[in-house]
């Protein structure tokens, strides 16, 4: 009931502000403040979210790409939800030139032939896939498996790559009298932090408070919530795609993160709190970067790499990034901003934001590169690299494909991934949700997405 009542109200307020529109032009357009155009410039849509910080990069982007194109001129639309604004725009057949989308909400236009497959353009001008993260490219495709013939596919261009990063109150570690995590540390390594913050924090420790907590890994969003089951040993899913969230060692994953919460060493995703890392009452949280600007002027922070557990553990990451509308009449000029955005050029523009991670990786390797250099609320530097250390000590990369049900039907992964959120929270509410146990929840919720398919 608590998420049809925010699904409905996000509903409402996007209709509110749009007025019945499938997007909001921007009023202003004040992204092309200053920028210099020729008489015949063409203007291309470009649709994003609406809110401040997407703005702030397609500002960068559009005043950056100014100075080398003066031909092609931005105009932006906005949206409050994704999902509703497509369908909106094939509803109308008013699809903006170029669409903000993500790695695990891309597929069911992709798929339906609605976004541009990007790779003849990648190929004509020369772009090596290999220039930018991996898992950022893999997430513009339709799968990552490259037996899989849909897998040549490239969709949207990527602007950043996105990894589930901790980031960890400097403040409430030294009034624990704790080191701080280094690079080195494990997931039973932080399991033994919280158990120590959670027992100074019960003791009321030198200004620590029993109504803090010691972790916060994001459970209430499949992001988390898929990280930390791994970290548990748990599976999301076999060789063919299919859900196995009823396997034994899922169910005690889900156990151990149940208990976890129960011991009050991770917060509960499925309670209301007033507690926050922006509050500087969680001593450790996992983060994504476009959620810095939220923290960096109030809390005493530094970051850390997801710690791992062992040869199980992997780390969720994805990325956002911008596709090519099927229907649009201005390919050719769409395609010139948005090779702009992931070129050197593009992503340093991009990198003077503090919310991102470059997907180009030798701006984001690049120890001297603007997004770097952002300083904590007290002005010490900041372990930024943390963002993109994503091998363990072996070298193995431990990245997590968000899109976990690419062997599926497209039309159906926003249903199943929204499933799979459920079974989560079910699992660690109080009553189960009234299904009595893990194994009861778990065994539902395999079966629905199991069996689930498309209805047209």
């Amino acid at each position: 009931m608590k998420k049809l009542a925010v699904l409905l109200m996000t509903l409402l307020l996007s209709a509110v502000l749009c007025m019945g529109f499938v997007g909001c032009r921007s009023t202003g357009n004040d992204i092309n403040e200053g920028n210099e155009y020729t008489d015949d410039a063409v203007t291309i849509t470009v649709a994003i979210k609406a809110d401040t910080t997407e703005r702030t990069y397609m500002s960068a982007f559009s005043r950056a790409f100014n100075e080398v194109n003066k031909s092609i001129k931005i105009e932006l639309i906005t949206f409050a939800d994704y999902q509703q604004a497509m369908n909106n725009y094939i509803a109308s057949d008013s699809m903006p030139d170029v669409v903000y989308t993500t790695g695990d909400g891309h597929h069911p236009y992709s798929g339906s032939g609605h976004y541009l497959d990007l790779t003849p353009y990648f190929e004509r001008d020369g772009i090596d896939v290999d220039d930018y993260y991996s898992m950022s490219i893999d997430s513009a495709r339709m799968t990552n498996d490259p037996a899989s013939e849909d897998y040549d596919g490239i969709y949207f261009m990527p602007r950043d790559y996105n990894r589930l990063t901790i980031m960890y109150n400097k403040d409430i570690f030294d009034k624990a009298g704790l080191a701080y995590p280094t690079e080195d540390w494990t997931w039973d390594n932080f399991i033994s932090i919280c158990r120590q913050l959670r027992e100074k924090m019960n003791n009321n420790e030198n200004g620590l408070s029993t109504y803090m907590y010691p972790a916060d890994l994001l459970l209430n969003g499949n992001v988390g919530m898929f990280t930390a089951l791994t970290m548990e040993g748990g599976r999301l899913v076999d060789e063919n795609g299919m859900s196995v969230v009823n396997s034994q060692e899922t169910q005690l994953a889900y156990e151990a993160l149940r208990n976890y919460v129960k011991d009050g060493l991770i917060i509960d995703p499925t309670k209301s709190s007033s507690v926050s890392f922006e509050r500087n009452t969680i001593a450790i949280s996992a983060c994504v970067r476009p959620v810095l600007p939220n923290y960096i002027n109030d809390v005493n922070m530094n970051f850390v790499s997801y710690p791992l557990n062992g040869d199980t553990g992997l780390v969720a990451a994805g990325c956002n990034g911008y596709a090519i509308s099927a229907t649009s009449e201005h390919k050719e000029e769409a395609w010139e901003f948005v090779k702009f955005i992931g070129s050197e050029a593009g992503q340093r523009a991009f990198a003077t934001t503090s919310g991102c991670v470059p997907v180009l990786r030798t701006v984001a390797e690049d120890e001297n590169a603007t997004w770097r250099q952002f300083t904590n609320a007290r002005g010490d530097q900041m372990n930024h690299a943390a963002f993109i250390d994503n091998t363990d000590s072996s070298g193995n990369d431990r990245d997590l494909y968000l899109n976990i049900f690419d062997k599926r039907d497209p039309r159906i992964m926003q249903s199943l991934l929204t499933l799979m959120g459920e079974c989560g929270y079910s699992c660690l509410h109080d009553t189960y949700n009234g299904r009595g146990s893990i194994a009861a929840i778990t065994a539902y919720y395999q079966e629905q997405i199991n069996e689930y398919s498309y209805i047209g």
